[in-house]
């Protein structure tokens, strides 16, 4: 099946002096690829969790003058095409019936689109506080019919977002943007928006990078020492990506992001709590290479991962 390339429901791009010429470092440019895979599908996921049994692809094309990566604007056709569902134990033939009956009553392109105009908000709401977390806010202003929430910065700046778009931002993990913001220097700022007569698009530049990039713990400090090898923990986070060849999935705790692997079976089994807030029960392992309890990062060896019901709507805004 062939698309017209000029026509794209939402982009990543980089732009500036140092993609001129649609040149990336093939290492730069895979990890932005996984970084914007990993942020569209947890906010596709927040849309409708039914997202989940769907392996789909993103398409990518680099173009002069800016490095780019779209969503086609047949993104329905695209993904019931052969190629655009993958053939993962995630994606069975089941799978992808559900996609060609249920989903259509949802609407891939409106799940798609909002995805894209969440993950815009939370960028803006995120440059305006300068922070990607913050739990509490004060005086809140609200307007067309409380559809809309006014959050103030600490310069009193005020910033109006869809109250949706609020709830995004608290939830949303804090590492989520690290590995698109990573590149981002001089030269070469990063755009993602929703390409349509009334899109949407966020901008981050060198400027605000260090707003959501945050490196993972690459210094000689233990990370977490208050989990001890071999000690039973639970532990409330949110699951960041699930690996079927090593059987093990990430899980946000504390900024961190912790290997968890199940102690009998497949990750598979887990595959509905993916990509959401979790609580996790198991055993910290610290065992490392040299078969010392020293490792810096620690493990879990997990045999439970539940999700934990989310707050009442109205509970979560104040």
């Amino acid at each position: 099946m062939k698309y017209d390339e000029q026509k794209y429901l939402g982009y990543l791009k980089y732009y500036g002096k140092k993609v001129d010429e649609g040149f990336l470092d093939a290492k730069k440019a895979a990890n932005a690829l996984i970084g914007f895979d990993e942020i569209l599908r947890y906010f596709i996921y927040q849309e409708s969790s039914s997202f989940q049994d769907i392996d789909f692809e993103i398409p990518v094309k680099i173009k002069k003058g800016s490095w780019l990566v779209y969503i086609p604007e047949t993104i329905q056709e695209w993904l019931l095409a052969a190629g655009g569902l993958g053939a993962t134990a995630y994606v069975t033939t089941a799978a992808k019936k559900l996609a060609e009956n249920d989903f259509k009553e949802i609407g891939f392109k409106t799940v798609f689109k909002n995805a894209l105009k969440s993950i815009c908000w939370v960028i803006k709401l995120a440059s305006h506080l300068k922070s990607t977390k913050r739990e509490s806010f004060e005086n809140l202003k609200f307007q067309k019919n409380n559809t809309e929430v006014g959050i103030l910065n600490e310069n009193g700046e005020l910033l109006f977002v869809p109250v949706e778009a609020l709830e995004h931002y608290k939830k949303c993990p804090d590492l989520l943007f690290s590995k698109v913001a990573e590149i981002i220097e001089e030269e070469r700022e990063m755009e993602i928006g929703l390409q349509e007569p009334n899109g949407i698009k966020a901008i981050i530049n060198n400027l605000d990078k260090n707003i959501f990039y945050k490196s993972e713990d690459e210094n000689d400090e233990i990370v977490l020492p208050e989990l001890i090898h071999g000690q039973r923990i639970e532990l409330e986070g949110h699951t960041t990506r699930g690996n079927e060849k090593t059987n093990t999935l990430g899980f946000l705790y504390a900024d961190h992001v912790l290997t968890c692997k199940p102690q009998k079976g497949s990750i598979v089994s887990y595959k509905i709590n993916l990509f959401d807030n979790c609580l996790i029960k198991g055993i910290v392992d610290r065992l490392d290479k040299n078969g010392n309890y020293k490792e810096k990062k620690p493990q879990i060896l997990f045999d439970e991962l539940v999700k934990i019901k989310p707050l009442d709507p109205q509970q979560k805004l104040f």
